[in-house]
């Protein structure tokens, strides 16, 4: 089973299989299943259960049901991981890696270590993410799977760029030649090379550069069907227009990101267009509905209390309140961004809280001295 394919292979999948599904088009609706899985997840998981009653009555050997089986519960545990069901989705994929025939299917195992890491990041746990993606990558090689270990290497250098973007930088060359990249890339490996590409451009203040990575990794993400992705990525390059105090465009982006979120549900994808959004109408002065936009996003992301988008959030927040001279609710919030599990090994957050904090405690002194002074002054004037 191939980890992506292109939307014109989807739309040769539906004309193959139009009207009902029969028994000698299982494996034909199970790529198809796998292939909607983020293109259109509540049609997948509608295949999902075709499927499984395919199966209960199909005379193929118990093995090869197991096999189909597993790929199912892999499609089934994406459709929780998006909706940020964790435990969930986590629960169904370490129930994959302790069935007995997982190893016959290599791919399916690279597939649910990926989607294990994928989890644990959410749930900020870097050390374990970063373990899971790697065991991904040792089984798509030995099933020489070139697609999936490339797609796995970028989206770990992804996952980990904004921790140390150096680093990742270094693991991210040792896996791709990116002087002389080959001419050929398949979309989907290429999204996720030019969306870690953009981003470490942007950390590194190549602002241009990163935007149109960005862009065309944007438009892969939707030709290989990885629209989660791609609403992140649309989301960024807003974020670089913000920075660059070209409101427009980056509002232009941000609600791109948020149109293509919204008929989803999926909440992780919805709370950052909300947050992105709302920190650009707190650049743009705009405090009250900034601050409407972000406790929002704040309602999204409730089930994610641990990931970098939640912490993001709540900076944002901080940094309302420090516009608003709420200097006792910016420390408060600042200290707390420091100590949340999405901030922790987040080289950028830490260095935002840490900030925050001193311009807020700065602040405080400034505005208790001046109080100091102002009745100082009363009182000599009394007299």
């Amino acid at each position: 089973m191939d980890l992506y394919v292109t939307d014109s292979e989807v739309a040769q999948l539906e004309r193959r299989l139009t009207g009902t599904v029969t028994q000698e088009q299982l494996d034909e609706a199970l790529k198809l299943a796998w292939h909607l899985r983020q293109r259109n997840s509540a049609r997948a998981l509608l295949l999902c259960e075709t499927i499984s009653n395919l199966l209960n009555n199909s005379s193929r050997s118990d093995t090869d049901k197991a096999l189909v089986y597993l790929r199912l519960q892999l499609i089934r545990a994406e459709e929780k991981w998006l909706h940020a069901d964790l435990d969930g989705a986590a629960a169904i994929v370490q129930a994959i890696l302790r069935h007995p025939d997982i190893h016959l299917d290599r791919a399916s195992l690279s597939d649910a270590h990926r989607m294990l890491g994928f989890i644990f990041s959410d749930q900020g746990k870097h050390v374990e993410c970063d373990i899971e993606m790697a065991i991904s990558i040792d089984e798509a090689s030995k099933a020489d799977d070139i697609l999936r270990k490339q797609s796995t290497a970028a989206a770990l250098a992804r996952v980990a760029v904004l921790r140390d973007d150096k680093l990742a930088k270094s693991y991210f060359d040792r896996h791709f030649e990116s002087r002389n990249p080959p001419r050929e890339i398949h979309p989907g490996l290429a999204a996720l090379m030019n969306d870690f590409l953009g981003l470490y451009a942007g950390l590194n203040g190549q602002v241009d550069e990163s935007g149109v990575f960005l862009k065309k990794a944007y438009e892969q993400c939707l030709e290989s069907g990885q629209i989660r992705r791609g609403i992140l990525t649309a989301a960024n390059i807003g974020y670089n227009y913000s920075n660059a105090n070209d409101f427009e465009s980056a509002l232009e982006w941000l609600q791109k990101a948020l149109k293509l979120a919204k008929p989803t549900g999926w909440s992780p994808s919805i709370g950052n267009c909300l947050m992105q959004i709302g920190d650009t109408l707190r650049r743009m002065g705009s405090l009250d509905a900034a601050e409407h936009m972000l406790h929002e996003a704040l309602e999204q992301l409730a089930k994610l209390t641990n990931s970098r988008n939640y912490a993001l959030t709540i900076s944002v927040l901080a940094d309302v309140a420090l516009d608003r001279r709420d200097y006792h609710l910016a420390l408060n919030l600042f200290t707390q961004l420091s100590m949340l599990p999405g901030a922790q090994e987040q080289a950028d957050l830490q260095e935002t809280a840490s900030h925050g904090q001193a311009r807020a405690q700065a602040k405080l002194k400034t505005t208790t001295r001046e109080a100091t002074t102002s009745k100082t002054a009363a009182l000599v004037a009394k007299r």
